[in-house]
């Protein structure tokens, strides 16, 4: 049976020095116990893009019994970088579901983001670079991201006019190259996966295909994952390449139910039930779980 969503758009949940940061709720219309939650994270090269490009999968995902938040966030112009302050208003969403937990029904220890493009980059950075007491951060489903900026500055699969990282920075990237490391996801692995609290696990996809984001970005992603022993589940689309994932207005295709995402679909929603909705409740690592129990010969139940 399919279940009814209620739909809330526009709920303001931060702001900048300039402006109120919105987003649009979705929540099966009935739920007795307290909902995981998934964060949407558009894409958009930093500078364009809108949480109305998630509003098929924000309905799809709450019927799956999901309380999903689909986010705004500020975006970048010549006159204003947005780097690092767009990890601030990923702080400030958070913030927004702690304080909301108990009137929202909703459980803060059970949080998935799902991020296409610069959404994946924010997704991936922000649960990589934030080891928070009050939430706890699943997964991160990261779809055609860029987790190295130096590696794509100095092997782009195409030549860029306008280096849409530089705009993100506010930084040239000659002479610039250390700020540009620091701003990379692939470098925080090691030293997330030393803190206690750190239990995310990845889901990467990407196409084959694509010419705006070099793919071997999720691929080194992997392997460094990988490296660090943190749980890591890939997919590539051999036949797409960027722009596939979600609705762009006056673009065909992008529809949860147009090809590749109907295939990626039954696969996202088993990860997402397999890391998120029944995660231990509490501020609990497994990886810690398991170093304690191993160090005690105890038995792991889950």
């Amino acid at each position: 049976m399919v279940q009814q969503v209620s739909v809330e758009k526009n709920i303001v949940y931060g702001k900048t020095e300039t402006e109120y940061l919105t987003a649009d709720l979705y929540r099966p219309s009935s739920s007795e116990e307290d909902l995981p939650i998934l964060v949407l994270i558009h894409g958009g090269a930093f500078k364009t893009g809108s949480k109305e490009m998630y509003m098929e999968w924000g309905s799809m995902l709450a019927q799956e019994g999901y309380f999903v938040m689909a986010i705004n966030y500020r975006l970048a112009t010549p006159n204003y970088p947005t780097y690092p302050g767009i990890l601030e208003d990923m702080e400030q969403a958070m913030n927004w579901l702690v304080f909301h937990a108990n009137e929202r029904k909703i459980d803060v220890e059970k949080i998935g983001l799902i991020g296409d493009s610069a959404g994946a980059y924010i997704a991936a950075f922000f649960a990589l670079k934030y080891q928070p007491f009050s939430y706890q951060i699943r997964s991160v489903i990261g779809v055609y991201g860029v987790y190295d900026l130096v590696e794509e500055c100095v092997n782009p699969v195409i030549e860029r006019e306008n280096n849409m990282f530089e705009l993100f920075l506010g930084l040239s990237f000659d002479k610039n190259e250390r700020a540009f490391k620091e701003a990379s996801p692939i470098h925080y692995i090691e030293d997330a996966v030393k803190s206690p609290t750190f239990d995310t696990s990845f889901y990467l996809i990407w196409g084959g295909q694509d010419r705006v984001v070099n793919p071997k970005q999720s691929l080194r992603f992997y392997e460094k994952l990988k490296e660090a022993n943190v749980e890591v589940k890939i997919s590539e689309i051999d036949d797409k390449g960027h722009f596939w994932f979600n609705l762009l207005p006056g673009i065909e295709g992008g529809g949860v139910n147009n090809y590749p995402n109907n295939t990626l679909y039954p696969e996202i929603v088993s990860f997402l039930n397999q890391y998120v909705r029944i995660a231990w409740s509490g501020n609990f690592s497994k990886r810690q779980i398991h170093a304690l129990a191993k160090m005690e010969n105890l038995t792991i139940t889950k």
